[in-house]
């Protein structure tokens, strides 16, 4: 799959793809048989920065602080495209106050399936790339110079 190929968007919990497992989510989260959230299916740069621009302020003498809620925040509201969350049977619109609203049962686990789709390459996905990337091919050594002499 290519950097800019189209990714499906992530259903939570998804019946079709898993119905027992769907139910076992409803059970331990304690959500409605019809509930579901619709997440895009992937974490771009963008979305990465909005996070970290949320998550990042500065104090009076402009060092960083970080603000792990606004970030948290941030990434729902990214992440998430639709829902099928109701009060008296009746559709909520996704907005950011709706999310900020969003019970720990509900924020939680879809917090969890964000992080998963953002995560950066394990260490073993690391070793595994910076292993076959490091090493010096004679094309470019012939072609670099690092000294200023011809």
């Amino acid at each position: 799959m290519g950097a800019f190929d189209h990714v499906d968007n992530i259903i939570v919990p998804n019946d079709e793809v898993d119905p027992v497992g769907a139910k076992l989510f409803r059970k331990k989260w304690g959500w409605d048989a019809h509930e579901i959230v619709i997440l895009r299916g992937s974490f771009s740069a963008g979305d990465q920065e909005a996070v970290g621009n949320a998550a990042t302020t500065t104090d009076k003498k402009g060092n960083p602080t970080f603000q792990a809620g606004s970030g948290r925040l941030k990434l729902l509201e990214r992440m998430i495209v639709d829902w099928t969350l109701a009060v008296n049977g009746r559709k909520v619109d996704v907005t950011p106050q709706a999310i900020r609203r969003l019970p720990a049962n509900y924020s939680n686990p879809l917090l969890e399936r964000c992080d998963e789709l953002a995560q950066a390459m394990t260490e073993d996905e690391q070793e595994d790339f910076f292993g076959s990337a490091n090493g010096h091919s004679s094309t470019s050594l012939s072609v670099a110079s690092l000294s200023q002499k011809p």
